[in-house]
């Protein structure tokens, strides 16, 4: 059996700096973050640590896990119908529209039961705590349930209780979490921010505006009323029938649903923390898909934004290197391959 030289793997540890990924919150924005891990692959940069915020503690969580692939083929599977069953329940807590246990019992069906203290790589999630206003960064307990606590938006998900506290949306608080990775003990980092293209006039997507308006023709049409229908259909057992009241006002299709508006008020909110905490804890490497156009609850682009994630981060892997910066734990791609599944027992 050949055997490492110690001091020899002790330089190469030396050499090679400690890579931190901060996966940013933005909802259904955060299919882009598919695209980016994909980017990074092939571009041979495999992360030491890891840390997410809200739909970024979700992709993340499962990249650590070596469920990338599986999330992916769920995302890209998704129609308004599978988004109404997984996002919208017969029932109306008072804290909360979603109890958000259609969702966990999906994130579980891909994951299985793992605690975060078995990743094979570290993972962070982090969340805020609802009475103190503290960020609270979960290191241990169950996977699902600390990505179910990080993607608790409020109004939307009701909050997580985890011990006495009770956790929302860690964007609140931090929407990009690379002050995370630090305390992780990264030494270089590379940070994912949703948040761009938020505002309409800052920078066109790769494309024409005719370009756009024809891409945008093309998108499924998802809306409330398609959901009201599904509901109504599936409540008949149940003898529910739903007001009409309620019908005419969520068909009025002029105006955001309850989902945009709760969403798009915590989206501003991170956007605007999020532009503050990058200039002062600054990542080595920002990364920026162009989502900002995409509405709270609308995976049914996941494919767009996969692409629109791997455009972006090949665009800032091009700039890195054409400022003849040195690429952050650059590795072969053949050895930079994602977590795989941990094996339990012989």
């Amino acid at each position: 059996m050949t055997r490492t030289n110690p001091s020899a793997a002790s330089k190469h540890t030396e050499k090679r700096p400690r890579l931190g990924l901060a996966l940013g919150a933005g909802a259904a924005r955060g299919m882009a973050h598919l695209g980016v891990l994909q980017a990074l692959e092939e571009a041979g940069l495999a992360p030491d640590v890891v840390a997410g915020t809200s739909i970024g503690a979700l992709v993340g969580g499962m990249y650590a896990a070596g469920k990338l692939d599986r999330l992916t083929e769920v995302a890209l599977g998704l129609d308004w119908k599978q988004i109404a069953r997984y996002f919208v329940e017969i029932s109306f807590p008072r804290s909360g529209l979603i109890e958000g246990n259609k969702l966990t019992a999906l994130l579980a069906e891909i994951v299985g039961e793992v605690e975060l203290t078995e990743l094979p790589l570290p993972f962070r999630a982090v969340t805020t705590n609802l009475m103190t206003g503290e960020e609270v960064v979960i290191s241990d307990g169950d996977l699902v349930e600390a990505i179910r606590a990080s993607i608790a938006v409020p109004g939307i998900f009701t909050p997580a209780r985890r011990g006495d506290d009770l956790l929302v949306d860690g964007g609140l608080v931090n929407p990009v979490p690379v002050s995370v990775c630090r305390t992780m003990g990264a030494e270089r980092i590379i940070a994912v921010d949703l948040n761009y293209g938020r505002v309409k006039d800052t920078r066109a997507r790769n494309s024409t505006v005719k370009e756009k308006s024809a891409l945008a023709s093309q998108r499924p049409n998802f809306d409330a009323g398609q959901i009201f229908e599904w509901l109504e259909r599936n409540t008949k057992q149940f003898d529910i029938e739903l007001p009409n009241p309620l019908k005419a006002w969520m068909e009025r299709h002029a105006l955001p649903n309850v989902f945009d508006v709760l969403g798009n008020t915590l989206g501003i909110i991170e956007s605007q923390i999020a532009a503050t905490r990058l200039q002062v804890d600054k990542p080595d490497l920002l990364i920026q898909p162009n989502v900002g156009d995409i509405r709270f609850m609308d995976f049914v682009h996941a494919g767009e934004m996969i692409e629109e994630g791997r455009r972006a981060a090949k665009e800032a892997l091009g700039q890195w290197k054409e400022n003849g910066s040195e690429l952050p734990d650059a590795r072969s791609p053949k050895n930079a391959s994602r977590p795989k599944e941990e094996r339990r027992g012989v």
